[in-house]
């Protein structure tokens, strides 16, 4: 295939002690929503409007399909 300097590696890596899941939170742009617990909610727990970039920290009012503070696209969970 020739010269590897010009193959990139794609992907996540998984560290030591860290959960998959976690892995995938950490190198996946995603928009993480503020909670406030509530007993009388079949959860527990209830997802507020307000929600941050998991790259920048921006807070939006609502998710969108790109930052607007970083421009990083977002993805869904």
């Amino acid at each position: 295939m020739g010269n590897n300097d010009t193959v990139r590696k794609k992907g996540i890596r998984i560290g030591r002690n860290e959960s998959v899941l976690d892995a995938i939170r950490n190198g996946i742009p995603h928009w993480i929503h503020e909670t406030r617990e509530d007993p009388s909610s079949v959860s527990g727990i209830i997802y507020l409007p307000v929600c941050h970039c998991s790259e920048c920290g921006y807070t939006a009012s609502f998710e969108k399909p790109f930052c607007p503070h970083c421009g990083v696209k977002m993805k869904k969970f």
